[in-house]
């Protein structure tokens, strides 16, 4: 065997070797109503130990929620189902923080909204759809604040609010009505 090729094949397996995945989490699965289940401050806790695995929920035999803990706080990819089998929900959490992108779904797939987190606050655009599809609002956050662009929207998608919001202030339409003329009334 060539040397060059034989320090390239061992160099590869020594790294691999050397990396353990820290994201794998052990075939444990907990029910939500299990009495052993604890919640201390934010830290899962079973069997008075921080949880690794899985804590699930179930309606009858459906399994409805599976949230990841690891080192007993949520780690990972949280997923929720309605009966039906359609996904509810999708989030994702980084050492007990809410982060990244968050989907949810009404029962009858459409989506309900999209959300971005960063460091457990909101951060980015966040839109809420009306279960009929329309966009129910659209906000933009930085850091935990409302910040920029902020719309809101009746179910046929007029405009209602319609502001922005720059540095803590409110600048632009606030809220608009519909009133009637009292001189078209009949």
């Amino acid at each position: 065997m060539n040397s060059k090729l034989f320090f390239i094949v061992m160099l590869a397996l020594a790294c691999q070797s050397s990396f353990k995945r820290i994201d794998t989490l052990p075939d444990v699965f907990i029910t939500s109503n299990d009495t052993a289940l604890k919640n201390n401050n934010g830290i899962w806790i079973y069997n008075r130990l921080p949880l690794n695995g899985y804590i699930i929920e179930k309606d009858r035999n459906h399994l409805i929620a599976q949230l990841p803990i690891m080192n007993g706080k949520e780690n990972g990819t949280a997923f929720g189902w309605y009966t039906n089998g359609i996904k509810r929900y999708e989030r994702n959490y980084v050492n007990g923080n809410r982060e990244g992108m968050h989907k949810g779904w009404y029962a009858n797939g459409s989506p309900a909204f999209v959300y971005f987190f960063k460091d457990d606050k909101y951060d980015g655009e966040q839109i809420s759809y009306f279960e009929s599809g329309h966009i129910w609002q659209c906000l933009h956050y930085k850091n935990g604040y409302e910040e920029g662009k902020q719309k809101s929207f009746n179910d046929s998608g007029r405009i209602i609010n319609n502001f922005t919001v720059k540095n803590g202030k409110l600048y632009g339409v606030i809220g608009r009505y519909d009133c009637m003329s009292v001189f078209n009334k009949h």
